[in-house]
Protein backbone atom coordinates (compact mmCIF):
# COMPACT_ATOMS: atom_id res chain seq x y z
CA UNK A 1 0.00 0.00 0.00
CA UNK A 2 1.30 3.47 -0.92
CA UNK A 3 0.06 7.01 -0.38
CA UNK A 4 -0.28 9.54 -3.21
CA UNK A 5 -0.95 13.27 -2.97
CA UNK A 6 -2.18 15.49 -5.80
CA UNK A 7 -2.51 19.28 -5.96
CA UNK A 8 -5.50 20.62 -7.89
CA UNK A 9 -6.83 24.10 -8.58
CA UNK A 10 -10.63 24.45 -8.54
CA UNK A 11 -12.65 26.73 -10.81
CA UNK A 12 -13.01 29.25 -7.99
CA UNK A 13 -9.22 29.53 -7.70
CA UNK A 14 -8.84 27.51 -4.50
CA UNK A 15 -6.05 24.95 -4.34
CA UNK A 16 -6.69 21.57 -2.75
CA UNK A 17 -4.45 18.69 -1.75
CA UNK A 18 -6.02 15.27 -2.35
CA UNK A 19 -4.52 12.28 -0.55
CA UNK A 20 -5.18 8.72 -1.72
CA UNK A 21 -4.40 5.22 -0.51
CA UNK A 22 -3.21 3.12 -3.47
CA UNK A 23 -3.84 -0.59 -2.97
CA UNK A 24 -1.68 -3.38 -4.46
CA UNK A 25 -4.34 -4.04 -7.13
CA UNK A 26 -4.11 -0.43 -8.31
CA UNK A 27 -7.41 0.76 -6.87
CA UNK A 28 -7.42 4.05 -4.99
CA UNK A 29 -9.30 5.24 -1.93
CA UNK A 30 -9.64 8.88 -1.00
CA UNK A 31 -8.17 9.58 2.44
CA UNK A 32 -8.26 13.34 2.70
CA UNK A 33 -9.02 16.64 1.02
CA UNK A 34 -7.34 19.75 2.39
CA UNK A 35 -6.90 23.36 1.41
CA UNK A 36 -3.31 23.93 0.31
CA UNK A 37 -2.85 26.35 3.21
CA UNK A 38 -3.63 23.53 5.62
CA UNK A 39 -5.75 25.89 7.69
CA UNK A 40 -9.12 24.39 6.87
CA UNK A 41 -9.22 20.62 6.91
CA UNK A 42 -12.23 19.15 5.16
CA UNK A 43 -11.15 15.53 5.19
CA UNK A 44 -12.55 13.97 8.31
CA UNK A 45 -16.21 14.82 8.29
CA UNK A 46 -16.55 12.73 11.45
CA UNK A 47 -13.91 14.67 13.37
CA UNK A 48 -16.27 15.36 16.28
CA UNK A 49 -17.10 11.68 16.67
CA UNK A 50 -13.45 10.75 16.22
CA UNK A 51 -12.36 12.98 19.09
CA UNK A 52 -15.11 11.72 21.40
CA UNK A 53 -14.37 8.06 20.66
CA UNK A 54 -10.60 8.37 20.99
CA UNK A 55 -10.99 10.24 24.29
CA UNK A 56 -13.37 7.59 25.62
CA UNK A 57 -11.01 4.74 24.72
CA UNK A 58 -8.02 6.48 26.27
CA UNK A 59 -10.13 6.97 29.40
CA UNK A 60 -10.51 3.18 29.57
CA UNK A 61 -14.10 3.15 28.31
CA UNK A 62 -15.78 1.17 25.53
CA UNK A 63 -18.20 2.27 22.83
CA UNK A 64 -20.45 0.90 20.11
CA UNK A 65 -20.71 2.93 16.91
CA UNK A 66 -23.68 2.13 14.72
CA UNK A 67 -24.63 3.44 11.30
CA UNK A 68 -26.12 2.43 7.98
CA UNK A 69 -23.91 0.86 5.28
CA UNK A 70 -21.62 3.46 3.73
CA UNK A 71 -21.93 5.96 6.58
CA UNK A 72 -18.18 5.99 7.20
CA UNK A 73 -17.73 3.54 10.08
CA UNK A 74 -14.73 1.74 8.58
CA UNK A 75 -12.93 4.97 7.72
CA UNK A 76 -13.62 6.26 11.22
CA UNK A 77 -12.17 3.05 12.67
CA UNK A 78 -9.00 3.51 10.59
CA UNK A 79 -8.54 7.09 11.79
CA UNK A 80 -9.01 6.15 15.45
CA UNK A 81 -6.65 3.19 15.12
CA UNK A 82 -4.01 5.46 13.63
CA UNK A 83 -4.45 8.14 16.31
CA UNK A 84 -4.13 5.72 19.22
CA UNK A 85 -1.12 3.98 17.69
CA UNK A 86 0.55 7.35 17.17
CA UNK A 87 0.25 7.89 20.92
CA UNK A 88 2.31 4.77 21.48
CA UNK A 89 -0.38 2.27 22.43
CA UNK A 90 -0.94 -1.26 21.16
CA UNK A 91 -4.06 -1.55 19.02
CA UNK A 92 -5.63 -4.55 17.35
CA UNK A 93 -7.98 -3.87 14.44
CA UNK A 94 -8.50 -7.24 12.73
CA UNK A 95 -10.14 -7.55 9.33
CA UNK A 96 -12.90 -9.90 8.32
CA UNK A 97 -12.40 -13.65 8.61
CA UNK A 98 -13.47 -16.74 10.46
CA UNK A 99 -13.58 -16.74 14.24
CA UNK A 100 -10.15 -18.36 14.44
CA UNK A 101 -8.69 -16.00 11.84
CA UNK A 102 -9.99 -13.08 13.88
CA UNK A 103 -8.31 -14.33 17.05
CA UNK A 104 -5.07 -15.02 15.18
CA UNK A 105 -5.12 -11.47 13.78
CA UNK A 106 -5.67 -10.00 17.24
CA UNK A 107 -2.84 -12.09 18.67
CA UNK A 108 -0.47 -11.03 15.91
CA UNK A 109 -1.40 -7.35 16.32
CA UNK A 110 -0.56 -7.63 20.03
CA UNK A 111 2.62 -9.66 19.46
CA UNK A 112 1.20 -12.73 21.20
CA UNK A 113 2.62 -16.11 20.22
CA UNK A 114 0.05 -18.17 18.30
CA UNK A 115 1.85 -21.48 18.86
CA UNK A 116 2.00 -23.72 21.92
CA UNK A 117 5.26 -24.64 23.67
CA UNK A 118 5.24 -27.79 21.55
CA UNK A 119 5.26 -25.70 18.38
CA UNK A 120 1.67 -26.52 17.42
CA UNK A 121 -0.85 -23.93 16.27
CA UNK A 122 -3.11 -22.83 19.10
CA UNK A 123 -6.77 -23.78 19.03
CA UNK A 124 -9.44 -21.09 19.08
CA UNK A 125 -9.95 -21.62 22.81
CA UNK A 126 -6.22 -21.35 23.49
CA UNK A 127 -6.03 -18.15 21.46
CA UNK A 128 -8.92 -16.63 23.40
CA UNK A 129 -7.25 -17.45 26.70
CA UNK A 130 -3.82 -16.20 25.59
CA UNK A 131 -5.24 -12.88 24.40
CA UNK A 132 -7.36 -12.43 27.53
CA UNK A 133 -4.38 -13.16 29.79
CA UNK A 134 -2.25 -10.66 27.86
CA UNK A 135 -4.89 -7.93 28.15
CA UNK A 136 -5.08 -8.37 31.92
CA UNK A 137 -1.44 -7.35 32.28
CA UNK A 138 -0.96 -4.98 29.35
CA UNK A 139 -2.60 -1.83 28.02
CA UNK A 140 -4.04 -2.40 24.57
CA UNK A 141 -7.15 -1.45 22.62
CA UNK A 142 -9.49 -3.51 20.46
CA UNK A 143 -11.12 -1.82 17.46
CA UNK A 144 -13.54 -4.20 15.79
CA UNK A 145 -15.32 -3.22 12.60
CA UNK A 146 -18.32 -5.11 11.13
CA UNK A 147 -19.07 -6.40 14.62
CA UNK A 148 -22.66 -7.22 13.60
CA UNK A 149 -21.21 -10.17 11.67
CA UNK A 150 -19.55 -11.71 14.71
CA UNK A 151 -20.79 -15.14 15.79
CA UNK A 152 -21.92 -15.75 19.35
CA UNK A 153 -18.50 -17.19 20.28
CA UNK A 154 -16.73 -13.88 19.64
CA UNK A 155 -19.48 -11.80 21.21
CA UNK A 156 -19.45 -13.89 24.41
CA UNK A 157 -15.66 -13.57 24.58
CA UNK A 158 -15.96 -9.80 24.20
CA UNK A 159 -18.54 -9.73 26.99
CA UNK A 160 -16.05 -11.37 29.33
CA UNK A 161 -13.38 -8.84 28.36
CA UNK A 162 -15.84 -6.01 28.90
CA UNK A 163 -16.53 -7.29 32.42
CA UNK A 164 -12.78 -6.96 33.04
CA UNK A 165 -13.00 -3.32 31.83
CA UNK A 166 -11.06 -3.94 28.65
CA UNK A 167 -11.45 -0.82 26.44
CA UNK A 168 -12.87 -1.66 23.03
CA UNK A 169 -14.60 -0.02 20.10
CA UNK A 170 -17.20 -1.97 18.15
CA UNK A 171 -18.60 -0.65 14.87
CA UNK A 172 -21.72 -2.28 13.48
CA UNK A 173 -24.61 -2.02 11.05
CA UNK A 174 -27.97 -2.90 12.58
CA UNK A 175 -26.49 -4.98 15.46
CA UNK A 176 -28.78 -7.40 17.30
CA UNK A 177 -30.16 -6.08 20.60
CA UNK A 178 -28.44 -8.61 22.82
CA UNK A 179 -25.22 -9.58 24.63
CA UNK A 180 -22.28 -7.22 24.13
CA UNK A 181 -24.28 -4.87 21.90
CA UNK A 182 -26.70 -3.80 24.64
CA UNK A 183 -23.97 -3.37 27.25
CA UNK A 184 -21.88 -0.74 25.48
CA UNK A 185 -22.69 2.98 25.33
CA UNK A 186 -23.48 3.79 21.72
CA UNK A 187 -22.96 6.55 19.22
CA UNK A 188 -25.14 6.58 16.11
CA UNK A 189 -23.59 8.21 13.07
CA UNK A 190 -25.83 10.94 11.72
CA UNK A 191 -26.06 11.83 8.00
CA UNK A 192 -23.26 14.11 6.85
CA UNK A 193 -24.12 17.79 6.35
CA UNK A 194 -24.80 19.09 2.85
CA UNK A 195 -21.43 20.81 2.47
CA UNK A 196 -19.57 17.58 3.24
CA UNK A 197 -21.64 15.59 0.74
CA UNK A 198 -20.99 18.22 -1.92
CA UNK A 199 -17.25 18.03 -1.26
CA UNK A 200 -17.31 14.24 -1.64
CA UNK A 201 -19.34 14.46 -4.85
CA UNK A 202 -17.02 17.10 -6.28
CA UNK A 203 -14.02 14.93 -5.43
CA UNK A 204 -15.56 11.90 -7.16
CA UNK A 205 -16.52 13.96 -10.21
CA UNK A 206 -12.96 15.28 -10.43
CA UNK A 207 -11.58 11.74 -10.21
CA UNK A 208 -13.83 10.74 -13.11
CA UNK A 209 -13.00 13.83 -15.13
CA UNK A 210 -16.54 15.18 -15.30
CA UNK A 211 -18.07 18.49 -14.30
CA UNK A 212 -21.45 18.60 -12.61
CA UNK A 213 -23.62 21.66 -13.03
CA UNK A 214 -25.25 23.11 -9.90
CA UNK A 215 -28.63 21.72 -10.92
CA UNK A 216 -27.19 18.24 -11.46
CA UNK A 217 -25.37 18.41 -8.15
CA UNK A 218 -28.53 19.39 -6.31
CA UNK A 219 -30.58 16.60 -7.90
CA UNK A 220 -27.95 13.95 -7.18
CA UNK A 221 -27.42 15.15 -3.63
CA UNK A 222 -31.08 14.56 -2.81
CA UNK A 223 -30.52 10.84 -3.45
CA UNK A 224 -27.66 10.45 -0.97
CA UNK A 225 -29.44 11.06 2.32
CA UNK A 226 -26.14 12.33 3.76
CA UNK A 227 -24.43 8.98 3.08
CA UNK A 228 -20.80 9.39 1.87
CA UNK A 229 -20.73 6.08 0.01
CA UNK A 230 -23.93 6.95 -1.85
CA UNK A 231 -22.50 10.39 -2.62
CA UNK A 232 -19.74 8.73 -4.62
CA UNK A 233 -22.05 6.15 -6.12
CA UNK A 234 -24.57 8.61 -7.55
CA UNK A 235 -21.75 10.50 -9.26
CA UNK A 236 -20.45 7.26 -10.80
CA UNK A 237 -23.98 6.44 -11.95
CA UNK A 238 -24.23 9.87 -13.58
CA UNK A 239 -20.87 9.28 -15.26
CA UNK A 240 -22.12 5.95 -16.64
CA UNK A 241 -25.43 7.41 -17.77
CA UNK A 242 -27.47 5.27 -15.40
CA UNK A 243 -30.83 6.37 -14.09
CA UNK A 244 -30.95 6.49 -10.31
CA UNK A 245 -33.85 6.52 -7.90
CA UNK A 246 -34.70 9.25 -5.43
CA UNK A 247 -33.93 8.59 -1.77
CA UNK A 248 -32.56 5.13 -2.45
CA UNK A 249 -30.54 5.31 0.77
CA UNK A 250 -33.73 4.37 2.60
CA UNK A 251 -33.98 1.10 0.67
CA UNK A 252 -30.88 -0.53 2.10
CA UNK A 253 -31.47 -4.00 3.48
CA UNK A 254 -28.75 -5.71 5.48
CA UNK A 255 -28.66 -9.15 3.86
CA UNK A 256 -25.23 -10.09 5.19
CA UNK A 257 -25.20 -13.48 6.94
CA UNK A 258 -24.51 -12.76 10.60
CA UNK A 259 -22.74 -15.99 11.53
CA UNK A 260 -21.82 -18.14 8.55
CA UNK A 261 -19.10 -15.74 7.42
CA UNK A 262 -17.23 -16.26 10.66
CA UNK A 263 -17.79 -19.92 11.37
CA UNK A 264 -14.64 -21.99 11.50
Amino acid sequence: MTIERHHRRLNNGEERIYTYQVNPDGTRRSLSIRNSSGSDSIICYRSKEKKRIAAALLANSSLLVIGEPGSGKSFLAQLITQEIREQGFLVSAPGSGTAKQTFIAIAEDLNIDTETLEGKAMTTQQLQEAIADFLVNNTAFLILDDAHRFPVSIRCWLEKLHEREQPMLLLATYPPARDIFIKLPRIELEPLPNHAIREIMEDEAMNLGIELKPGQMADLQQRTGGNPMLARRVVREEYLGLEGHALDHTQWIDGTPSNSHFEE
